[in-house]
C-alpha cells in the first residue's frame, strides 16, 4: 500500500501566509484613515495657498486683503461661513451676483478662472473659518435729508417742490394725507406704483435704501418738520435742465434753470435767464445751444463720472475697485471714440459692466474729456 501523503506543512504555511496577509490588512485599515487623511491636508495647504494668490491677484480691491469687505461684503464673516456651504460660495463666484458689482469669474460664464481656481478660492475662504470673527452689519438708518434730496430731484415733477402737489399728481405734504395712511403704504407705493393712476414704479429706479430716505421723509412731514434737501450744486441743475431741454421738456427746463440762476455770479445768472428767455420763446434749439456753453465738457463730465464711475475707480481717479485712471497709459493709447466705444462695452470677465443704455455717446465723450485731463 502506498503511504499517505502528509499536507499538514502546507496546510501550516498556508494558514501562516493568510494570518500574515489578514494581519498586514488591518495594519493597512488602521493606517489608511491616517494616511488619507495626511493626503487630503496636502492637498487642502496646496489649494488654500494657490486660492490666496487669486485672491490677492482678484479679490482684495472688493473684499478687502483679509476678507474684512470694502466695496464688496466681508467674507472672513463667523456667521457668514458658518451659515454658507462650499458649494453656494462656488456658485456665487463663478456665476457673479447680477444688479451688483461682483462679476462671473467662471470661464463657463465669460470670466478668468476654471472650475479647479473657483474651488481653490473657496477653500482660501473657508480657511479663514477657525478663527473668523464676528462682524456686526452696518445698519444706515433712513434719512430724511437725503430723502428731501431725492424728492427735490426726482418727485418734484409731479408733486411739486417740497410735495406741495401739481395739476399733474396730489399734494402729498399734506397732515391729512399723511395721516390718512402709514409709512407701510407709501414704501410699497412708491416700490410698486400705480399704474392706472399714471404713478411710475420707482423700484426698478431706486435702491431700497433710497425708498425708505423718501418714505423717512414723508414721515418727518406727518410730524409737522420742515426738510431742506442737501445743496444741489448749479453745474447739476443746469445738467438737468439740458437733459429736459432735450426731452423737449420745458416745464422741468426752466424750473431747473431758475434753480441755477439762483445760485450763480450776477454774470453767469444772467446768461441763465437769456436760456429761459429762448425756452419761454420756444426757441428751444437756440437755448440748447446756448446752455451747451455755459456746461464745459469736463464739468458735464464730472457729473457723470460722480454718479457711474467714483464708486470703482474714486472721485479724482485715483483707483480703488476700479483700475486707476490718473495717468493711465490704456487711455493715453486710445481715442476719444476707442473710449467711448470701450466704456459702452466694458471688459468682459471683470466688474467693469458696460454702459450701454445707460449712458448716450454725447454724454461720455464728456466723460472722456474729464479722464484727459487726468493724463500727463
Amino acid at each position: 500500500m502506498r503511504s499517505r501523503e502528509n499536507y499538514t506543512p502546507f496546510v501550516t504555511t498556508g494558514f501562516g501566509l493568510t494570518l500574515a496577509i489578514l494581519l498586514v490588512f488591518q495594519v493597512y485599515i488602521v493606517r489608511e484613515p491616517s494616511r488619507i487623511q495626511v493626503v487630503e491636508s496636502a492637498d487642502r495647504a496646496e489649494a488654500v495657498k494657490a486660492g490666496r494668490d487669486l485672491y490677492a491677484d482678484n479679490c482684495v480691491a472688493c473684499h478687502g486683503a483679509t476678507g474684512e469687505g470694502k466695496a464688496g461684503p466681508a467674507l472672513n464673516s463667523s456667521e457668514l461661513l458658518k451659515m454658507t456651504a462650499d458649494q453656494t460660495f462656488f456658485s456665487l463666484i463663478r456665476s457673479g451676483i447680477p444688479g451688483t458689482v461682483m462679476p462671473a469669474w467662471g470661464q463657463t460664464f465669460g470670466g478668468p478662472f476654471t472650475d479647479e481656481q473657483v474651488t481653490q478660492l473657496v477653500a482660501f475662504v473657508r480657511a479663514w473659518e477657525p478663527t473668523a470673527p464676528q462682524i456686526i452689519p452696518v445698519v444706515i438708518a433712513p434719512d430724511p435729508v437725503r430723502g428731501a434730496t431725492i424728492f427735490a430731484n426726482t418727485c418734484f415733477t409731479c408733486h411739486g417742490e417740497n410735495g406741495k402737489g401739481t395739476t399733474r399728481a396730489p399734494a402729498l405734504n399734506d397732515l391729512t394725507r399723511l395721516k390718512e395712511f402709514d409709512d407701510l403704504w407709501y414704501r410699497n407705493t412708491i416700490s410698486r406704483g400705480r399704474p392706472a393712476k399714471g404713478m411710475p414704479t420707482w423700484g426698478t429706479v431706486l435702491s431700497p435704501m433710497q425708498i425708505n430716505d423718501v418714505v423717512a421723509l414723508l414721515a418727518a412731514w406727518r410730524q409737522g418738520q420742515t426738510i431742506a434737501p442737501a445743496a444741489v450744486s448749479n453745474t447739476k441743475h443746469l445738467s438737468n435742465a439740458l437733459f429736459a431741454l432735450r426731452q423737449f421738456d420745458s416745464l422741468d427746463a426752466v424750473f431747473y434753470l431758475s434753480a441755477a440762476s439762483s445760485q450763480a455770479d450776477a454774470s453767469k445768472a444772467k446768461e441763465i435767464r437769456a436760456v429761459i428767455d429762448l425756452i419761454k420763446a420756444n426757441h428751444l434749439f437756440e437755448a440748447e445751444s446756448r446752455l451747451i456753453a455755459l456746461l464745459p465738457p469736463t464739468e458735464m463730465g464730472k457729473e457723470l463720472y460722480e454718479s457711474n464711475c467714483a464708486p470703482c475707480h474714486e472721485s479724482d481717479g485715483s483707483g480703488g475697485l476700479g483700475k486707476r485712471l490718473l495717468n493711465n497709459k490704456f487711455i493715453q493709447s486710445k481715442s476719444d471714440k476707442e473710449l467711448v466705444s470701450f466704456i459702452l462695452t466694458g471688459r468682459k470677465g471683470t466688474a467693469m459692466n458696460g454702459f450701454q443704455n445707460i449712458i448716450g455717446e454725447d454724454e461720455l465723450i464728456n466723460v472722456v474729456a474729464l479722464m484727459r485731463v487726468w493724463q500727463k
